[in-house]
C-alpha cells in the first residue's frame, strides 16, 4: 500500500505542475456555472422586457360588423389596429411579417351574439412567433370576459351564473420533493459529465501521455509491481474525476446563492445540502469515478499517443451524458429495475435522495451494483495493463 501511495503523490505532483490540468479541473467547472447562470438569466430577463414592451400590430377584418371590440382593444397599450378588406391580403401581410397578428369577424357575429348563440371570429398568427399569439389571447380573453358579463346582465343574472364551481387548489408537494423532480435530474447529469471529463485527461496522461514522453519504461523499470503502479495512477484519475466534479456542484451551488433573490428557493435549497445528503452522492460518485478509470485506463493503455487516446474516449462521452439525460424525462422513479441500469440508476438515485422519497431497498441494489461495476473495470484495467505488448506498443 506504501508504494501505491508513493506512486499516486508522484502523479499527483507531476499533475498539479500542469497549468493546463489546473484550469481544466479547477477553474473552468469552478466559473463555468457562475457565468452561464448569469449570462442565461441576463438574456432571458432582456428577452422578456422586449417581449413585453414591444408594439404589435394587428390586422382586422369586420365583415361589416360592429367595430366596437376593436376599438376597445385599440385602446390597450402596445397595439396598433389596422383595418383590412379581406382576409387574404391580410394573411398575406402577416405571413411576410408586415404586420405580427390578425382577426377576422363572421358575416354574422353581431347578430349571432345578439340572439344569445355562440358568436364566432378567427384569429390568423405565425406558430414561430408564440409569444406574440399569447399576449394577444390575454387581450382576447378580456374581451370574451366583457361579453360574458354584458350577456349576464341582459338576462338579470348574477355574474357568477357560468362559473358553478369555486376551485381551491392546494399543492401538498414541499419544495424539497419540487426541487428533487426538475433540478435532481441536473445535478447527477453534472456529476456525470464533469466526472468523465475530469477522468479523462489524467487517465490520458498518466498512460498514453507517458508513452510519448518516453517515461513508462523508466516507471516499469523501478523495483515497484505494476499493481502498485496501477492502482497509484488509478487512484490519481478517480481523484481529478472526483474533484472536477465537486468544484463544478461548488460552483453550481454557488451561482445559485449569488445570483439568487434570498428566496424560499435559496431557503429550501440550503436546508436541502445537508452532510448526509453530500455524504451519500458522494457514495454513488466514488464507485462511478472509479468505473471511469477502469474504462479509459485500458483504452489509454492500448493507444500509441496522447492524440490517438483522446480521439477514442471523446466520443465515449455520448454513453454517459445520453443516459444521465434520462433524468430529464417524467415519469421515471428510482425503482427495483431501474436501480440495475448503470448510469441510470445514479440519475434515479441522486433525485430520490433529493427530494427525500428514496426507498432503501432499490438505494442499496444501486450502490451494489454501480461496486460490481467498478470492480469488473478495475479487473479490466489490471489485465491490460498486464499485457506488456500493450503497454510498450
Amino acid at each position: 500500500m506504501k508504494k501505491t501511495l508513493i506512486i499516486a503523490k508522484k502523479e499527483f505532483l507531476d499533475m498539479f505542475r500542469d497549468k493546463r490540468t489546473l484550469m481544466r479541473m479547477i477553474l473552468i467547472p469552478l466559473l463555468a456555472f457562475p457565468l452561464i447562470l448569469y449570462v442565461i438569466t441576463k438574456i432571458q430577463t432582456s428577452q422578456n422586457e422586449k417581449e413585453a414592451s414591444k408594439e404589435l400590430t394587428v390586422g382586422y377584418v369586420l365583415n361589416n360588423q360592429s367595430p366596437e371590440m376593436v376599438e376597445r382593444m385599440d385602446t390597450s397599450a402596445q397595439y396598433v389596429f389596422t383595418e383590412y378588406a379581406d382576409t387574404a391580403q391580410l394573411k398575406a401581410d402577416i405571413l411576410s411579417e408586415k404586420i405580427n397578428l390578425g382577426i377576422w369577424y363572421s358575416a354574422d357575429f353581431d347578430n349571432t351574439y345578439s340572439a344569445g348563440k355562440q358568436a364566432t371570429y378567427g384569429v390568423f398568427y405565425r406558430g414561430a412567433d408564440g409569444e406574440e399569439h399569447a399576449r394577444f389571447e390575454e387581450l382576447l380573453a378580456a374581451q370574451s370576459s366583457i361579453y360574458v358579463q354584458k350577456r349576464l346582465s341582459l338576462n338579470q343574472l348574477p355574474s357568477d351564473y357560468v362559473e358553478p364551481f369555486s376551485v381551491v387548489s392546494t399543492d401538498l408537494s414541499t419544495v424539497q420533493e419540487i426541487i428533487g423532480k426538475y433540478a435532481g435530474g441536473v445535478l447527477p447529469y453534472i456529476f456525470m459529465a464533469f466526472c468523465f471529463m475530469g477522468c479523462m485527461l489524467p487517465a490520458i496522461d498518466l498512460f498514453a501521455g507517458e508513452k510519448e514522453r518516453g517515461t513508462i519504461e523508466t516507471l516499469l523499470a523501478t523495483p515497484v509491481n505494476r499493481v502498485h503502479i496501477l492502482l497509484g495512477k488509478m487512484i490519481v484519475v478517480a481523484s481529478f474525476g472526483l474533484l472536477s466534479a465537486t468544484i463544478a456542484l461548488v460552483g453550481l451551488i454557488g451561482s445559485v446563492f449569488l445570483l439568487g433573490d434570498g428566496g424560499e428557493l435559496t431557503t429550501a435549497i440550503a436546508k436541502i445540502i445537508t452532510p448526509q445528503l453530500v455524504i451519500t452522492l458522494y457514495a454513488l460518485l466514488i464507485p462511478i469515478a472509479i468505473f471511469f478509470s477502469g474504462i479509459m485506463i485500458p483504452i489509454s493503455v492500448y493507444s500509441r499517443s496522447f492524440k490517438e487516446a483522446q480521439s477514442i474516449l471523446t466520443p465515449l462521452n455520448m454513453l454517459v451524458v445520453l443516459p444521465a439525460m434520462v433524468g430529464f424525462l417524467p415519469g421515471l422513479e428510482l425503482n427495483y429495475t431501474t436501480a440495475f441500469i448503470p448510469i441510470v440508476n445514479v440519475v434515479m438515485a441522486t433525485k430520490a435522495i433529493i427530494a427525500g422519497n428514496a426507498e432503501i431497498g432499490p438505494l442499496l441494489i444501486t450502490f451494489l451494483s454501480l461496486i460490481l461495476l467498478s470492480a469488473i473495470a478495475v479487473f479490466i484495467s489490471f489485465k491490460q495493463f498486464g499485457k506488456e505488448e500493450s503497454v510498450l506498443r
